[in-house]
């Protein structure tokens, strides 16, 4: 098939294969010792793949000979010990089975969407900066490439300061999608590093998928209609455009979904934590930290699904929290006060609305900032946080030019798009009292989002500062899901419906249009050209998706679906 021999899908799947070995040896190696079950595999996976990439980071720091002699022990007893458990157990070839099916979303999917982001450009000629060009008539900003930056000064031994962007330091962004690339740098396939960091970042965006498919799988979805709300969300232009500007966004709301999933969990069955538990969703918390500051908007929410009650603070649990916790975070609040000080510019600008670099801490910027700031102001930069969370016009989302695509990246609402319909249908089934949502817990996952959101425009300074450039996309997802899960309890035509709008914005808007002519490394500007193999490509990948969507819309709703084995324990 084309598709196989596509360079690109190649080295994209080989990016993917690197991120996931290390963790996938942790969880089978634990798979060994203990049940689990596919939830508990993938979260423990992607955990394992994500810590050991932060300690990359630190190892290559210290020294590059030893950071490269420790990504090829990683890569090597992690491929030995995978072959060696499933080899010898055939429990654990079950557990890799059913922890199959969000990874091969995350195959396809990230393979489309890196196909249709080249179909105008040569992927082995053009710099790690295109999607900076690709999508909009103006440079957008480097940020997708400050973990390229970070990584490459590592690497190469250089000063770490300014990163790039002016004066931004290296202690301003958190480093665990620089650590994650660090961890494979040394297997860069034909010399293009910035090849190799736009595949490898990402297969890290995309993982997305299997946050959105553990949190489903926890409120035991159909796993039909767990397909379908996958299908539906990988052709959303928001998390298309945001999984090839790789900036570490959707990695962070990824692990921040983990940690929803395993408090939905405890709380579902009205019992405290488990010390697995507690363990675990400390470590996916401060890997979402760690990964964008952002992710921290989606606490609240957090704080909602918390299952409080008699038992919640045993202190085992509470102890093994702070220290897993504090094993992750402290190493990187030392690099931001001793290495590269003071490290608080993106902190200081959310919440107190300071941009240029001064010596005051966070505290004493947001404390300065309000104190100065007339309260009448203060009310109105709120009133204009919320204003901006449904847009300037909503409809210019809608639109088939540049305009509709800075809409859809910028604004909340439409970011959402099509999803927008939730609202209604579950006004209607609030009204009727007749039909549950096809996701059990829509409601609740929506309310969360909305809790959120709503903190996130009262914390931020302002004015107008609620746009999703300062947002948890974690919140954008956990939205995305509420909604869905009503819109797919609508009779069959009106999920074809928005299945169609869906497509139709997708390729109209972000897909089917002729960029500006393009920087070359060379300084030279190569006008936009199309590669019809690569489209081809692309396209049979989008249908694949797309017909696996149709297939499935003959059980659509849990009122006409079988009870789905549950796989969301986590033991």
């Amino acid at each position: 098939m084309p598709l196989l021999i596509q360079p690109v899908a190649i080295l994209y799947s080989i990016s993917l294969a690197f991120t996931l070995l290390p963790g996938a040896a942790v969880s089978l190696a634990v798979g060994n010792r203990q049940r689990l079950t596919a939830t508990s595999a993938i979260i423990l996976a992607l955990a394992s793949s994500a810590t050991i990439g932060y300690l990359a980071f630190w190892v290559y720091l210290a020294s590059k000979p030893a950071g490269r002699a420790f990504s090829l022990a990683v890569i090597l007893i992690s491929a030995f010990v995978i072959l060696n458990h499933l080899r010898r157990h055939r429990q654990l070839r079950r557990l890799a089975a059913e922890s199959a099916q969000p990874f091969a979303y995350v195959l396809i999917a990230g393979i489309c969407y890196l196909l249709f982001f080249y179909i105008f450009s040569d992927p082995f000629h053009c710099g790690a900066d295109l999607a900076n060009y690709r999508f909009s008539n103006d440079v957008r900003p480097g940020d997708n490439l400050i973990p390229l930056f970070f990584a490459e000064k590592i690497y190469a031994r250089q000063p770490l300061s300014p990163i790039c962007c002016g004066d931004w330091l290296s202690s301003d962004r958190p480093p665990l999608q620089a650590g994650m690339f660090l961890l494979q740098r040394p297997f860069r396939i034909l010399g293009n590093v910035g090849l190799e960091y736009q595949t490898t970042g990402t297969a890290l965006q995309c993982l997305w998928i299997c946050g959105v498919w553990v949190v489903l799988t926890t409120l035991r979805t159909h796993t039909v209609l767990i397909q379908q709300a996958l299908v539906f969300l990988i052709f959303s232009g928001f998390l298309f455009y945001n999984s090839v500007y790789v900036w570490p966004k959707l990695l962070a709301a990824t692990f921040m979904l983990f940690t929803l999933a395993i408090l939905l969990k405890a709380r579902r069955n009205a019992r405290p934590l488990t010390p697995f538990e507690a363990t675990l969703a400390a470590a996916t918390f401060a890997l979402a930290i760690l990964a964008h500051p952002g992710a921290a908007f989606t606490t609240p929410g957090l704080a909602i699904v918390f299952p409080w009650g008699r038992g919640t603070f045993r202190f085992s649990n509470v102890a093994g929290a702070v220290i897993v916790f504090l094993l992750f975070f402290a190493p990187w609040m030392a690099y931001q006060k001793f290495y590269d000080p003071p490290g608080n510019r993106l902190s200081k600008m959310h919440l107190a609305g300071v941009i240029p670099v001064d010596g005051r801490s966070a505290w004493e910027a947001i404390k300065d900032s309000y104190t100065r700031t007339p309260a009448h102001t203060t009310v109105e930069y709120k009133l204009r946080n919320f204003a901006t969370l449904v847009g300037p016009k909503f409809f210019t989302g809608y639109g088939l030019d540049e305009r509709a695509r800075i809409a859809q990246r910028t604004h909340i609402s439409n970011a959402l798009g099509i999803l927008n319909l939730g609202w209604l249908i579950a006004i209607i089934l609030s009204i009727r009292r007749k039909r549950q949502s096809a996701v059990p817990g829509a409601a609740l996952l929506a309310g969360i989002a909305l809790v959120n959101l709503a903190t996130w425009s009262l914390i931020l300074f302002g004015p107008a500062y609620t746009v999703t450039d300062h947002s948890s996309y974690a919140d954008l997802l956990i939205v995305s899901i509420g909604l869905l899960g009503f819109i797919l309890t609508a009779p069959r035509i009106i999920i074809v419906a928005a299945f169609a709008w869906q497509l139709v914005n997708f390729f109209l808007v972000w897909i089917c249009f002729t960029p500006i002519p393009l920087p070359r490394p060379d300084n030279t500007h190569a006008p936009p050209e199309l590669h019809w193999p690569t489209l081809v490509c692309a396209t049979v990948c989008a249908v694949a998706l797309i017909a696996g969507f149709l297939r499935t819309l003959k059980i659509h709703s849990p009122s006409s679906a079988p009870a789905s084995p549950s796989v969301s324990e986590f033991e």
